[in-house]
């Protein structure tokens, strides 16, 4: 057991019941094979064997009931060459070599014998044959030789308790597969593809009744959860047309009535409010997008996104192929990438748009600024919602809903988002997706 951990070959509960049922099955049947040797070990014989001591113990009852001058003729009939017998005065010269018999099965062999006959001993007689001697009750000699089987070979008892057993254990498997292993996988792939699809079905309850259960609550806490997302997506949805009307008005009114010197800042505030709460709803589209993959040229996707930033006065350079079939969300992805050149165009003058693929296909997005950079303390904190680092505070305006989207966008594509410090300065925003798409896409 230690070699097959070491080897992980135990990590996965299907090979931990084979492995058990195994050990179980071959214990319980060598412990059985021991029994029935033991309490009848004419079961170590081989078929042959036992047919010849049976023919043996015969003769010799035979050889006991008839009188001494029909002895001979009682012989003569057994005189093949599988088996004969015949009367001698003292055991052969030529049988030197004993054969070791275990004691439990010469004692059975004895307890078949009429009482008073002794058996003297079992020899080699050649390459093929064996002698067994014998003594009847008045002590005349009888040599038995008998050919030797060739084949080592299980009793058939002992053969039918494998085949058993062998049979016992593929059907324990199978059970075992299918009852237990089978609802554990579909319950571990149901909790992997949850959030990550806006509709999961219910997870089917089967199994044993702790598998059920736990079926249970997870088909209970999937229901609460989507009920908690929908109800807080209705409550931002409600919250920006609420505030989407008064926001019009308290525009129109600054333009009308407030002074010259006031009325861009207060115009500001009023388009970061508006900002805040499209940033906020769309993370919240994005936590639950349905949008279908499609097989999309990324190049042209993200060269159109720099053309779009470029026409509102920054300098954006874009690197990499001119076409590339990529299965994505497009829409998404656009978002995502939008949010990336548009969190680097805040901090940086100059802006570096790199696309590549990976010998693992997989598609790499990088997007580089000069600015400032983010502390490697504050790296992991920037992609949560809401979050903003002191100097965004100080220097520019927004949510901090930008790399959030963009990370989920990167989740529904079975990808990630890794930010990287630029040499001399800077920041590289890394965006990295599989060129198949997200996971349980079609793919082409």
């Amino acid at each position: 057991m230690r070699v097959l951990t070491a080897l992980g070959l135990t990590n996965r509960i299907a090979t931990q019941i084979v492995v058990l049922l195994v050990l179980a099955g071959l214990a319980a049947w060598a412990a059985i094979v021991s029994i029935i040797l033991t309490v009848a070990p004419e079961f170590e014989l081989s078929p042959m064997a036992t047919r010849h001591a049976a023919t043996i113990a015969a003769i010799l009852r035979g050889l006991e009931t008839v009188p001494a001058a029909d002895r001979r003729i009682l012989l003569s009939a057994y005189q093949a060459d599988e088996l004969n017998a015949a009367f001698i005065p003292e055991k052969p010269e030529r049988l030197q070599r004993a054969l070791n018999v275990p004691k439990r099965l010469q004692a059975w062999v004895e307890g078949q014998l009429p009482s008073g006959i002794r058996v003297l001993g079992v020899y080699e007689d050649g390459k093929t044959h064996i002698a067994v001697i014998v003594a009847l009750t008045d002590g005349q000699l009888v040599a038995f030789r008998l050919i030797r089987d060739p084949q080592l070979r299980l009793a058939f008892p002992v053969i039918l308790m494998a085949a058993f057993f062998g049979a016992s254990i593929a059907l324990l498997l199978g059970w075992a597969l299918r009852r237990l292993v089978a609802p554990l996988s579909r319950f571990a792939a149901a909790a992997d593809r949850f959030g990550g699809e806006a509709h999961e079905a219910s997870l089917k309850e089967e199994g044993p009744e702790e598998i059920r259960r736990a079926t249970r609550a997870f088909n209970r806490m999937q229901q609460r959860i989507q009920r908690l997302i929908e109800d807080r997506t209705r409550m931002l949805m409600a919250i920006s047309h609420d505030l989407r009307t008064p926001l019009t008005r308290l525009r129109l009114r600054i333009e009308e009535s407030a002074e010259d010197a006031s009325k861009q800042r207060m115009l500001d505030d009023v388009a970061l409010m508006n900002t805040s709460i499209e940033s906020a709803i769309a993370y919240v589209r994005e936590g639950g997008a349905t949008e279908a993959t499609e097989l999309t040229d990324l190049p042209t996707l993200v060269q159109t996104i720099c053309s779009q930033f470029e026409d509102a006065g920054h300098v954006i350079t874009y690197d990499g192929p001119s076409h590339l079939d990529v299965h994505c969300q497009p829409l998404a992805l656009e978002r995502a990438i939008a949010n990336l050149i548009d969190n680097a165009v805040k901090f940086g003058g100059s802006i570096v748009v790199r696309l590549r693929m990976t010998p693992a296909n997989q598609v790499v997005i990088e997007v580089e600024d000069d600015g400032p950079g983010i502390p490697d303390a504050e790296k992991s904190r920037v992609v949560e919602p809401f979050y903003r680092s002191d100097q965004a505070r100080r220097t520019v305006g927004g949510f901090g809903m930008g790399l959030a989207i963009a990370v989920t966008v990167a989740r529904h594509h079975n990808g990630t988002l890794t930010l990287h410090d630029r040499v001399p300065h800077g920041l590289c925003a890394r965006l990295t997706i599989p060129v198949f798409g997200p996971l349980g896409s079609d793919r082409a």
